[in-house]
């Protein structure tokens, strides 16, 4: 099912997928990465955690900027991030609206470029319970801005990533170490950028695990 929210003068569409029965269920903001498809995560996503009565949002954050696609000069701009960031808070402010989704209980999880923001977004909000990050990292201005209220956090990234280096999670890991932040990591061994069907599997049971304990 796919819906819109407003986010400044823009409206965003976003895809959702809400279990039927009427108690208050957790719930999933799902971000893209740089290549806009929002499909390829959700597809795999959505009916893994509908069994597990987790609500899924995946919105098309891009449309607040009318992108297509994201390049490096795009993303390093100073004008793309903050606005994506804000249309981020806009689409949690949506999720947590939705009659059937406990405000208390809303994870991120990012893709590549998704997850850098999610994590950006825990290094300024406290009002996550929990982030799940693929192939992402945590930069500055935002990284400085982390503190312990940082939500429990599971670091997922492919060994020979050659588009976001492995050095990222590593330093994620530092810094979430310095803040006594509760969090995984799992190196997909042979794994780069895009993941085997194997590793897609293993990504899936790991964020079940972890979701599972602070969801």
């Amino acid at each position: 099912m796919q819906s819109t929210f407003r986010s400044g003068p823009s409206t965003i569409r976003i895809h959702q997928t809400e279990p039927s029965t009427p108690s208050r269920h957790p719930a999933i903001l799902l971000l893209h990465g740089a290549g806009g498809n929002t499909t390829f995560w959700l597809d795999r996503i959505a009916p893994f955690v509908g069994r597990l009565g987790v609500s899924l949002y995946a919105p098309h954050y891009f449309d607040r900027t009318g992108t297509q696609r994201a390049d490096p000069a795009t993303i390093l701009d100073g004008v793309h991030v903050p606005l994506w960031l804000e249309t981020v808070s806009d689409a949690l402010a949506y999720v947590r609206s939705r009659p059937n989704v406990d405000p208390n209980r809303i994870a991120l999880l990012g893709i590549s470029l998704g997850a850098f923001l999610s994590l950006a977004h825990a290094a300024t909000h406290a009002d996550i319970r929990a982030v799940v990050e693929i192939s992402g990292g945590l930069v500055e201005p935002y990284a400085s801005q982390a503190t312990q209220a940082f939500p429990p956090t599971l670091i997922l990234h492919g060994e020979v990533d050659q588009v976001v280096s492995l050095d990222q999670a590593r330093s994620l890991e530092k810094r979430l170490q310095s803040l006594n932040v509760p969090h995984e990591r799992h190196i997909l061994p042979g794994e780069g950028h895009w993941f085997s069907h194997g590793a897609q599997v293993r990504i899936l049971a790991a964020i079940a695990q972890f979701l599972g304990r602070y969801l």
